[in-house]
């Protein structure tokens, strides 16, 4: 059998996490209930292959584990973390946007 593995794809998969609308910001709380239901979807869209809620249960927990040792997520609580990857950072929107937005007097 084909072992999936999502160790080291941190970068693919939370890029894919949150442009399906899942809340992944630099400095903010990663929950694994989040990372179990992405990884699941990222299986289905990217390996059309539904792996199910066991095998995501899985991937999520070994996936959660080496981000930790890395120091990639800080322990909040059993099942949440800090996520510190600045790369994830919320940018505001460009000033020269807001600019056009405000109305000329």
């Amino acid at each position: 059998m084909n072992e999936i593995s999502m160790i080291g794809k941190e970068q693919e998969l939370f890029v894919f996490m949150k442009s399906s609308g899942y809340p992944i910001f630099h400095q903010s709380n990663l929950f694994l209930r989040d990372v179990e239901y992405g990884i699941r979807d990222y299986c289905r869209v990217k390996q059309k292959k539904d792996i199910g809620a066991r095998e995501s249960i899985r991937l999520s927990t070994e996936f959660m584990k080496d981000l930790e040792a890395r120091k990639v997520i800080q322990p909040l609580s059993h099942n949440t973390w800090l996520l510190n990857m600045p790369q994830f950072l919320n940018k505001p929107k460009d000033v020269k946007e807001k600019k056009e937005a405000a109305p000329v007097a």
